[in-house]
């Protein structure tokens, strides 16, 4: 088991996670920290018992989709790759067909669309990557970007400038 675990931002911080009550939410975090590999939890119970007092807290993640039974008694993290960063998104952008995707958007445009700069260049999805899987390949869906352009659209340029 590693030592690290990380939840990622676009699962505890969604609205439907934050719908969960308290005892769910508090859970679920515990959950994530001692899972085994693939996001096994071979105690959820036991833990549900002693961070709520009943297992109530399983079943609203069950419900909604957050944990799953699996053989045996234990249970399996939905989200696990996602919160550990190698989930289906990693995947596919790490492949020859997203690879060529990339090429052929910054081949079309050959520059930054917003300021014209045409070093440190970047495909970017006008739609976005994770709520159009099936855009993720289309050219028409894509633009070329420098690097600080596609930092300021998504917002994460330094805040000292």
């Amino acid at each position: 088991m590693a030592e690290r675990r990380m939840f990622a931002e676009r699962v505890v911080c969604s609205d439907k996670f934050l719908e969960l009550s308290n005892d769910a939410k508090l859970l679920y975090f515990y959950l994530g920290v001692v899972a085994k590999d693939k996001g096994v939890v071979i105690n959820a119970k036991s833990w549900a018992f002693l961070l709520t007092n009943s297992d109530d807290a399983i079943q609203e993640l069950i419900t909604n989709k957050y944990l799953i039974a699996i053989e045996n008694g234990n249970y399996q993290i939905v989200h696990w790759y996602e919160n550990n960063g190698v989930g289906e998104t990693a995947k596919a952008r790490n492949n020859y067909s997203y690879r060529k995707w990339r090429e052929s958007v910054i081949s079309r445009d050959g520059k930054c669309v917003e300021c014209g700069r045409t070093d440190n260049l970047v495909a970017h999805h006008i739609k976005s990557f994770a709520e159009y899987p099936e855009l993720r390949l289309d050219l028409n869906n894509g633009v070329t970007l420098c690097q600080l352009c596609h930092a300021k659209l998504h917002g994460l340029e330094k805040k000292d400038g």
